[in-house]
């Protein structure tokens, strides 16, 4: 048994999340469902906001003033929201009537739109592992809109009544309550709003609707990720694209076509770091699942080449499972036939030979690096139909039946692969 004490998070352990993050992405079409989000998301985002600002003047008896300066701190908002009458007409609602109530329910089923867009993209990244039937998901849906509408508003609100407290005399007159006034309440700090918003909404998201119970320290710092990487590209786009000019050519065609990029891309980003926590949450399964799939060495060309550089290497599963990590010398056997052990095994470095039968030695097969063996016994539930023999100096890994079974159960290619050995025994 080997000592070693290897970490779980290593060079190779990022590249291969990195990988996986990238293949899933591309074989979910994400960037597909990012164009909906975006699209949804344009049809969505002025209710949400009427919602916000209903919450805040008429429950909340927030200043319209200052609600003003806060949605102010979103150019691209003023351009399409009329504040003012919003608020005007929330403030002329003295009783609740049938109109009202009709124009609430129709808010929220334009904003469901874009919730709706969100968790089937959810859907399809999490499908292998979310059971979820349409009518929770319609619930779920209509939750995190109040949920997320509640917490912008808490947010906003919270900033507003800090902003008013602090600027009353009383406190000016205290020292110590000026680096809190203008340093994080000031004015030009109020833009710094809209990105923690963000920020937290895609928290909620992550952690509802994937559906899948990620820790939340996962959420946090996959939205941290997102977050900052879609406002880094966002001012880098703009600090190369002359926007001023795009804008005097094409006028409010080429605004709407430079906002719908902004928003495309923010959901990018969003799917992104959602099919990250995915990878995260089943590193193991997924990480087996490529193992398994691996390419033979003799099987020539880049991308074969490639994914065994990427994957041969299972840092992770040997940091995890130390206590089924075995090194053997030459000449040892690893298991006789006729054994009744119902696990397979994979090869971190070194040779095996397999051997049917003592009597005729060349009937034997090799197994190399970056191979399984014994799978077919473990599939099965049979007694081993080989003696196992260390050719040289080598480093297995014991994978236990139930989680090489679920593996197989979970991914197609690693079915028909098990499929086309087992079929010889039927």
């Amino acid at each position: 048994m080997s000592k070693r004490n290897p970490h779980k998070l290593t060079f190779v352990t990022f590249s291969q999340s990195i990988f996986l993050t990238t293949k899933y992405f591309l074989q979910n079409r994400l960037l597909s469902f990012a164009g909906s989000c975006a699209f949804s998301f344009l049809f969505s985002v002025i209710p949400l906001f009427m919602m916000v600002v209903m919450v805040l003047v008429r429950f909340l008896h927030a200043s319209p003033a200052t609600i003003n300066a806060i949605i102010s701190a979103i150019p691209e908002l003023e351009k399409y929201f009329n504040s003012d009458s919003v608020i005007q007409s929330v403030q002329s609602i003295r009783t609740v009537s049938t109109f009202e109530i009709v124009a609430l329910l129709f808010i929220l089923w334009m904003a469901r739109r874009f919730f709706a867009s969100i968790f089937d993209s959810m859907q399809n990244i999490f499908h292998t592992q979310t059971m979820r039937k349409a009518f929770l998901n319609q619930i779920l849906t209509f939750v995190t809109e109040l949920a997320i509408v509640l917490v912008a508003s808490s947010v906003i609100f919270a900033y507003i009544s800090l902003q008013t407290i602090t600027s009353l005399d009383f406190f000016k007159t205290i020292p110590q309550f000026s680096i809190l006034y203008d340093g994080i309440l000031s004015g030009s700090l109020i833009k710094i709003l809209p990105n923690f918003l963000i920020f937290i909404v895609v928290i909620i998201l992550f952690k509802s609707a994937s559906g899948t119970k990620p820790a939340l320290w996962l959420c946090f710092f996959s939205s941290l990720l997102c977050t900052g990487s879609f406002w880094a590209f966002r001012f880098l786009m703009h600090f190369f694209l002359n926007v001023s000019r795009y804008n005097m050519i094409y006028g409010v065609l080429g605004h709407m076509i430079i906002l719908f990029m902004d928003i495309f891309f923010f959901f990018v980003f969003f799917l992104v770091f959602a099919q990250f926590i995915y990878v995260v949450q089943f590193f193991d399964e997924l990480l087996l699942g490529e193992l398994y799939l691996l390419p033979k060495i003799e099987q020539g060309g880049f991308a074969t080449g490639l994914k065994r550089a990427f994957f041969i290497r299972p840092d992770f599963l040997i940091a995890k499972n130390k206590d089924n990590v075995f090194s053997f010398r030459p000449g040892d056997v690893i298991f006789n036939k006729d054994d009744a052990e119902d696990c397979a095994y994979y090869i971190i470095k070194g040779s095996v030979k397999l051997v049917p039968d003592v009597q005729k030695a060349d009937e034997n097969t090799l197994a190399h690096r970056g191979e399984f063996f014994g799978e077919t016994s473990c599939i099965l539930e049979q007694k081993r139909t080989f003696t196992a023999i260390a050719v040289i100096s080598t480093r297995i890994i014991k994978i236990e039946s139930e989680r090489f079974r679920f593996v197989v159960h979970q991914n197609p290619e690693a079915a028909k692969k098990i499929l086309k050995q087992i079929s010889p025994f039927f």
